[in-house]
């Protein structure tokens, strides 16, 4: 029987993965995709650094040089899930503290709803005014 072995990354590979790993981590990295090229974007503005991932395809740059190298399409797909996995994290992040005001006043209206207490209710006290 045939065993096939996986291939060793190459040293720029491994720093790119790395690279993408590192700033995945990162939630004040900004992360975009783009739904119908399927490319997918790290921007990180204090350090002019930005990264474009498409398939088979990397492409970093700065203000002073551009990286671009092409990969297996295998390799690129795997960064691609690492940025999406992310993506995905900061908006169920995100959902969850959009919804928490709501879920908030749900909790308080049901308490009030379970108490006894006389509701707060301001009484205006108006004093017929005569016509002079």
């Amino acid at each position: 029987m045939f065993t096939f072995r996986k291939k060793d990354l190459k040293e720029d590979a491994q720093y790119v993965k790395r690279i993408i790993t590192s700033y995945c981590e990162k939630p004040h990295i900004k992360k975009l995709s783009s739904p119908i090229s399927e490319e997918f974007f790290i921007i990180d503005k204090k350090n002019q650094i930005y990264i474009c991932i498409e398939d088979g395809k990397v492409t970093l740059s700065n203000h002073v040089f551009l990286y671009k190298k092409q990969f297996s399409l295998s390799f690129t797909d795997g960064l691609k899930k690492l940025i999406k996995e992310s993506i995905e994290s900061e908006m169920q992040s995100l959902k969850s503290s959009l919804f928490k005001n709501e879920t908030d006043l749900l909790a308080k209206v049901h308490n009030i709803s379970l108490s006894d207490k006389k509701p707060n209710v301001i009484n205006h006290n108006f004093k017929k005014v005569s016509n002079l």
